[in-house]
């Protein structure tokens, strides 16, 4: 027979040690897949980064949601992970990149939405916003009417 306050406390006692062992901003984000050079950085390297600031209205479930946030700019990580296209005339615009929160919720872009030539959707991943830092990285496209594509706790890009 079970006792009920044993269940109890080794499900409290397992949600604490979760809590205690996935601290805020503790999540790395790895830059991956068609790259020449992974990259796996720590909140901490993000922030220390030439940061970039965005300013823009998103509809939400709950109105209009004005976006103040700072952090890196997307191209700029790319250029340090080099991917990896082939030659052929504009390869890059047959590619997408796969991001991923550390809840599992996914979305992606192509790479032609975030060539300046093309999309210019600018996006960010940001470690502050409203002016107050983040407890972990988020993916902000500010040039999105809708705010779905943003991920707060990201811990993954794929490029593919």
């Amino acid at each position: 027979m079970k006792k009920p306050g044993l269940t109890a406390f080794a499900l409290l006692s397992l949600s604490g040690f979760a809590a205690f062992a996935a601290a805020p901003g503790s999540d790395p984000l790895a830059l991956t897949g068609l790259v020449a050079h992974p990259l796996h950085l720590s909140f901490a390297d993000l922030k220390a980064m030439p940061s970039t600031h965005v300013s823009a209205t998103q509809m939400s479930g709950l109105g209009p949601v004005p976006l103040d946030c700072t952090g890196v700019s997307l191209t700029a990580l790319l250029k340090q992970a080099a991917p990896n296209f082939g030659d052929k005339r504009n390869a890059n615009l047959a590619h997408t990149l796969l991001f991923t929160g550390d809840d599992g919720y996914a979305v992606s872009l192509s790479l032609g939405e975030i060539d300046a030539d093309y999309g210019k959707a600018a996006p960010l991943i940001a470690t502050a916003c409203g002016g107050k830092e983040l407890d972990n990285q988020r993916l902000v496209v500010p040039s999105d009417g809708h705010a779905g594509r943003a991920i707060q706790g990201l811990v993954s890009i794929e490029v593919k």
